[in-house]
């Protein structure tokens, strides 16, 4: 009888040990699976909408929503979602958690008017250098240098809005 109870005693306290080793496991993943959850929110890239009454609505990237205007609706729509908003209510768009390959965006660029000529100052000897429309279509401009200058004679362009890239970077200016 005594070899009996003790072989039930150690059979039960095996069957505890292994409960407790899965329960260890289960709470471990669990563990492993919030912080992955919480790392996957953090890092969230979304598509905000930015309403007239002050509020916003968000809409994950990995969606893949499209964006239509129709009308007067704004249409957002993927495989999983469909928005439909009146154009009025929707102020803007932007977007949390995206980044780009711009490397550096310079909005004002070093450049001066002089004689009927844009010179756009600080440009090295080999950086690449052109000149886009607003429709990004490369503008054909004779562009000459002047040590670290370069020099875009305004008469070669119409009137209008352009950026000048150098190496990826870009500048906007116009020409009235």
């Amino acid at each position: 009888m005594f070899t009996f109870a003790l072989s039930l005693m150690i059979s039960l306290k095996n069957k505890l040990e292994k409960n407790m080793k899965k329960q260890a496991k289960m709470i471990s993943f669990f563990v492993c699976l919030m912080t992955l959850i919480g790392i996957g929110n953090a890092s969230a890239q979304t598509l905000v909408l930015h309403h007239a009454d002050g509020t916003t609505t968000d809409v994950e990237l990995y969606l893949m929503p499209r964006i239509q205007f129709q009308n007067d609706h704004v249409l957002i729509t993927s495989s999983v979602l469909d928005m439909d908003y009146p154009k009025e209510n929707v102020l803007r768009f932007s977007y949390k958690g995206v980044t780009n390959d711009v490397k550096a965006v310079k909005r004002d660029a070093d450049y001066s008017r002089e004689n009927g000529r844009l010179v756009f100052h600080g440009i090295g000897q080999t950086d690449k250098v052109a000149v886009y429309n607003t429709n990004g279509i490369r503008v054909p401009v004779r562009l000459s240098r002047s040590g670290n200058d370069v020099i875009l004679p305004l008469a070669s362009i119409p009137s209008g809005v352009y950026v000048l890239s150098v190496n990826g970077r870009t500048s906007k200016f116009s020409k009235p």
